[in-house]
């Protein structure tokens, strides 16, 4: 089902900026665990959707914006020092940088089209996303809507387009040496998780819903780039609707991670943990698990909904 494979984005003008806490609600240190999670919580009416900055280890909370806009979808510069993530505060859905240690600010996107789901590459040289920007020139695909996925420099120079069908092409992810992109799509009938060469070439299946009931999104390298994490459809009859999966990046059969109602998963730079999204009992929240399953920890538990965690670069 759709509502598996991608979040849905109600995106609205910026208003008064007004901070609010985020996440604190049952955190509490897992030094066992470490690292910093980045993260969107959505704690409608006072903030339509906020960067957050939880600190695994202490349990710290940090907000990164405070404003009414939509800011969402962010994601790290490989030194750990920025973060590349969309935003509504000008009016249209766009692309910006901000400098973590400042909050200081840089537009990327021009204002043309619906731009979304930034990733830095592994050298720091190219930030790929989604867009609309091209329009439509054919059907769309299975789930009704068009995207493509472009290359962009840091210094918004050099545009490059990657993918060319009218269909939805979204949500890429980098291998560790930069090679390929896992992206979805549903060119073949459902939400599927493909990979790529940086340049668009060699575009290969990995999943394989078309056909039947289900999708697969939101991919993830394994930080040895054997391995890509995502959230899949589980069997009919599951009271699961979607789970954390893996699969061989070369292809192969998928493994099952977790057994709720877990989606938009994030591997951990040194490769000790995956986290995602649970929906198990009323808002989302922030969990993270081994890939074989053991040691799940749930990170937040506050009446807000999170989105989108992303680990911080080591």
């Amino acid at each position: 089902m759709i509502a598996t494979a991608l979040a849905a984005l109600h995106l609205g003008a910026c208003g008064s900026s007004q901070a609010i806490s985020c996440g604190p609600g049952g955190v509490r240190p897992h030094p066992e665990i470490g690292g910093q999670l980045l993260y969107t919580c959505y704690a409608r009416p006072a903030v339509n959707g906020g960067l957050y900055l939880l600190d695994v280890t202490t349990g710290a909370v940090r907000p990164l914006t405070s404003d009414r806009a939509w800011n969402l979808a962010a994601d790290w510069s490989p030194d750990g020092g920025r973060i590349a993530f969309q935003s509504t505060r000008q009016g249209h859905s766009d692309l910006y940088l901000m400098d973590v240690s400042d909050g200081r600010l840089r537009r990327l996107t021009d204002g043309v089209g619906f731009n979304e789901h930034p990733r830095w590459s592994p050298d720091g040289s190219w930030i790929s996303f989604t867009s609309s920007r091209a329009g439509v020139n054919g059907p769309f695909g299975a789930g009704g809507s068009y995207r493509d996925i472009y290359l962009v420099r840091p210094d918004g120079s050099d545009l490059r387009r990657l993918t060319t069908l009218s269909v939805y092409d979204g949500i890429a992810s980098w291998s560790p040496d930069g090679s390929r992109l896992a992206f979805v799509s549903d060119r073949s009938g459902a939400f599927d998780i493909y990979t790529m060469t940086s340049d668009g070439r060699d575009q290969r299946q990995l999943t394989h819903h078309e056909g039947s009931r289900g999708s697969a999104a939101w991919p993830s390298w394994s930080p040895d780039g054997s391995e890509i994490v995502f959230n899949a459809s589980n069997p009919p009859g599951d009271s699961a609707g979607a789970s954390i999966y893996t699969a061989p990046a070369g292809g192969g059969d998928a493994t099952r991670v977790t057994r709720g109602y877990d989606f938009q998963p994030d591997w951990s730079p040194g490769g000790s943990w995956i986290a995602f999204l649970g929906k198990r009992q009323g808002h989302t929240q922030l969990f993270v698990v081994r890939a074989d399953g053991r040691g799940l920890t749930q990170l937040t538990s506050d009446a807000a909904d999170k989105d989108l965690p992303r680990w911080r670069p080591a």
